[in-house]
């Protein structure tokens, strides 16, 4: 299903000509409670600091690791990198769950993603959420 995805074409192309943060988007899109300001900000600089240290430079290997002919080489960054991802997930669910939240009622999610990335199209926003139902 990810493989043929709207929503992952539109979240690739996001990661590599925007440098978004695709677990933080998703995590964003799906994490059912409102947080405040504050909350949102401490999810995102923790998410970014781990993307920016671990998995783009995980991710910067694979690419190069690509153009070799080494395609275990390839494979095992692939899986490194999409190990990073998945503790990177692991990590906002567990901080996300220890927030307690402003407002148990559900959240709009058009408008916690226009505020989050206020730099994205609003076109593209309302598009990926449109894939990802």
């Amino acid at each position: 299903m990810w493989e043929q995805s709207d929503a992952r074409k539109i979240l690739l192309r996001w990661q590599d000509e925007r440098g978004i943060d695709v677990m933080f988007v998703l995590f964003a899109c799906w994490y059912p409670c409102r947080l405040n300001a504050d909350q949102w900000r401490t999810l995102q600089g923790g998410a970014q600091d781990w993307n920016g240290r671990i998995t783009r430079r995980v991710r910067a290997l694979r690419r190069r690791i690509r153009r070799l002919d080494w395609p275990q080489g390839y494979q095992a960054s692939l899986r490194l990198e999409l190990a990073a991802e998945r503790v990177e997930a692991a990590w906002l669910v567990k901080t996300g769950a220890a927030r307690k939240p402003t407002d148990p009622s559900k959240p709009d999610r058009q408008r916690r993603m226009r505020r989050l990335f206020p730099d994205l199209p609003a076109s593209e926003i309302d598009t990926l959420l449109q894939a990802l139902t």
